[in-house]
């Protein structure tokens, strides 16, 4: 295959600006394969966030959706428009995209690749839950066995993973692609002295949450964190919350309710292009995911880029990017108790929390630049 004629459609739920993992994901792997000359188009529902242009290599084409919930939204279309394209990268999980897109693999079968990219299991809350058992029930088993190529993000994720009892018999398939992160972007800066004056940080300590607050990043943790953030109890150190949705107002209550008003800065939404300054900002930036809907964490990645020490959840997945007393430390899921100690301990261990960020900001260079996340999907595409 030549590469300049091969055409590869990405499909994908959201994407930029839109604050997600996922989004993010596809964005920066069109943008890493467009520059090295490949022909291709990303697909993804359209909504009134994704209004704004996008400086980009490739093309957008932003689906109308014929049926529309949260994150979730039905494309058939889809099937149609896929047919022009030699591989379609689908990122999982994307329900409303899953159908159509295996119609059109079914029709056009080898003259179609078909790469899975499996970001995360479909776990929900409450009667969302059920539906998504119905859907992994199905669909799953059918799309495994129709992909021609099966992405995981690491190991560790892969093997706790729903999609991991197909794995012995579809072992051939399945590759390992990890998240990347924009090495010339996220790098160690000074504080920006404005953001200081603005959110008056001077001789305060700065802790960091970087994420989506709508419902379906309900799993992000933000409440445990406030709740440590209470647990913690010092005057001289402040919380910023990063990020915008349906949850901010109820974070924020959570704050008032805690008398934390004035300890506690929700920015909301923040464009990428200043990202870097907030990373640059904190002191520590804590995940505290709370179920294994959170697979990575790419802000992990910015944070550690940005020679940021890092606390995370144990879940598996997220255990990969953070190595335990190495570039950060690890917490047990829903224990804000926990939680609260391990900032404490990199408060009153500057030295120690100095050494994480050096060692993150070495691991990250070392094996997550986008380029070279992007050479290892030209192999599993085989081009």
């Amino acid at each position: 295959m030549v590469r300049e004629k091969i055409k590869i459609a990405q499909v994908v739920s959201t994407f930029p600006p839109y604050r997600g993992g996922m989004g993010n994901v596809a964005f920066h792997l069109a943008d890493s394969l467009s520059q090295k000359s490949l022909n291709l188009t990303v697909f993804t529902p359209k909504t009134c966030s994704q209004d704004h242009n996008i400086q980009s290599y490739f093309e957008i084409y932003k689906l109308k959706p014929q049926f529309k919930y949260g994150n979730s939204a039905l494309v058939f279309q889809l099937a149609y428009l896929l047919f022009k394209y030699g591989i379609v990268h689908l990122h999982y999980p994307f329900m409303g995209a899953s159908i159509p897109t295996l119609i059109a693999k079914l029709l056009r079968g080898k003259k179609l690749k078909l790469v899975v990219h499996y970001h995360m299991d479909l776990v929900g809350r409450d009667w969302k839950s059920y539906v998504y058992r119905i859907y992994n029930f199905i669909f799953l088993p059918v799309l495994v066995k129709f992909a021609d190529r099966i992405i995981a993000t690491s190991d560790d994720y892969l093997k706790s993973s729903l999609i991991y009892k197909y794995y012995q018999k579809y072992r051939s398939k399945f590759s390992i692609l990890p998240n990347g992160v924009n090495l010339d972007y996220f790098t160690p800066k000074e504080k920006q002295h404005s953001l200081v004056d603005k959110y008056d940080l001077a001789c305060q300590k700065v802790i960091l949450f970087v994420g989506a607050l709508d419902s379906s990043h309900y799993f992000k943790g933000v409440n445990y964190l406030i709740k440590a953030f209470e647990i913690l109890n010092k005057d001289d150190v402040k919380l910023i919350i990063v990020g915008s949705g349906d949850l901010l107002k109820i974070y924020q209550e959570m704050a008032d309710s805690f008398d934390l008003s004035k300890k506690i800065i929700f920015t909301g939404y923040i464009p990428d292009n200043e990202l870097v300054d907030y990373y640059n900002l904190c002191d520590i930036f804590v995940l505290p995911s709370i179920d294994k809907s959170e697979a990575f964490g790419m802000v992990l990645l910015e944070a550690m880029a940005c020679a940021k020490p890092v606390i995370a959840t144990d879940l598996a997945g997220v255990r990969q990017v953070v190595e335990k007393k190495v570039n950060g430390l690890l917490v047990k899921p829903k224990n804000a108790t926990h939680l609260a100690e391990q900032i404490n301990f990199l408060l009153n261990h500057p030295d120690v929390a100095r050494q994480y960020g050096q060692a993150g900001r070495q691991k990250v260079v070392g094996s997550y630049g986008w380029q070279t996340i992007a050479d290892k999907l030209l192999e599993i595409y085989e081009i």
